[in-house]
């Protein structure tokens, strides 16, 4: 009797056991056909390398490797001394130039009032011109009938000389300070010009000076552009390589459910951004061509970019390059497979 009831409980076992194996087949293969999964998927995100500008020696490292930072934290200082030295070199420079621009406007100041006492003088030496010729002409006419002597028209006749050379003498003086004006000013606009230079050229002095906080190993001496360390932001999402047979419902905005390898259990939500307009094949180095030789037909995999939509969670965070396996809700038409062009 015992080994009867234990025979009818073995096969109770086996019978609930095939019975649940086959409702669970059953429940994934109608599951199957409202989603698409795939395991070649990675997460991706932005990785931006961090480069000198300028060329010197590594004096101190402010973080550490693998060290959250926000916008605006010092990474690593490059020596600023010869940096320092060259903006303070800069400064006096536009100092200097400054100084001489000053003293350039005081001296074109007074030899403004030079050339205008010289116009001044000018005018004075043309009235006393023409009050010598007008006296001239009386005394000539006073001369020729007798009524004054010829040493009084000759002083007359003097008097006129000595006005006009006073006249020319004026005239030399008001040209060459006019000459002395307009080089001073043609001085003044060369000054403003070299000052614009050296202010030009001391911010960018001031500028190296502040590139010299930066990332790198201590000691080591870098070269402008030399890529030094890289950083991971937080945002960060999923590509996905579905087989081409696989998008055929697939359409932009359709949930997804993401499960991460490295957490067991722990499920991510997102919603599909865009597909690929092509093949990941055709984009790569070399794509390739079957136009010659033997063809064996292989099923091509087409990129899905999908967003994460579930906060970032301090405890499971996301990298770059972890495996994920991605499960597409393709019941939902939720928009086209292209992304639209947006109208500016």
């Amino acid at each position: 009797m015992v080994r009867v009831m234990k025979r009818w409980g073995i096969r109770v076992v086996l019978i609930l056991g095939v019975i649940t194996a086959a409702g669970y087949g059953l429940f994934s293969f109608i599951r199957s056909l409202g989603y698409e999964k795939v395991d070649d998927a990675r997460v991706a995100g932005s990785i931006v390398p961090i480069a000198a500008e300028v060329r010197g020696r590594v004096v101190k490292v402010h973080i550490q490797e693998n060290q959250p930072i926000e916008v605006g934290t010092p990474l690593v200082e490059i020596s600023p001394k010869d940096f320092t030295s060259v903006y303070e070199e800069k400064k006096a420079v536009v100092s200097r130039l400054e100084k001489e621009e000053k003293e350039i406007v005081a001296a074109l100041e007074e030899r403004q009032m030079t050339w205008q006492q010289a116009k001044a003088a000018l005018a004075a030496a043309a009235a006393e011109e023409s009050l010598a010729e007008r006296d001239l002409e009386r005394q000539k006419k006073l001369y020729q009938e007798g009524l004054i002597t010829p040493s009084q028209f000759e002083r007359a006749e003097s008097q006129l000389q000595v006005a006009r050379a006073r006249k020319e003498a004026s005239a030399a003086a008001a040209a060459g300070a006019e000459t002395s004006l307009r080089t001073l000013e043609a001085r003044l606009a060369t000054q403003a010009s070299r000052i614009k230079e050296a202010a030009i050229s001391r911010e960018r002095a001031r500028m190296d000076l502040e590139k010299t906080v930066i990332t790198a190993p201590v000691g080591k001496y870098i070269q402008p552009g030399q890529t030094l360390l890289s950083i991971v932001k937080e945002q960060v999402w999923v590509v996905a390589n579905f087989k081409e047979t696989q998008i055929k419902k697939m359409a932009i905005g359709q949930p997804v459910r993401i499960k991460v390898d490295a957490y067991p259990g722990k499920i991510f939500h997102g919603r599909v951004e865009s597909l690929q307009p092509g093949t990941g094949s055709v984009f790569s180095l070399l794509p390739p061509e079957n136009a010659t030789g033997n063809f064996i037909k292989v099923v091509q995999r087409i990129p899905v970019k999908i967003v994460v939509d579930t906060p970032f969670d301090p405890d499971h965070p996301l990298w770059p390059g972890m495996s994920v396996v991605p499960e597409v809700d393709v019941r939902r038409q939720t928009g086209p497979k292209l992304v639209r062009k947006q109208v500016s």
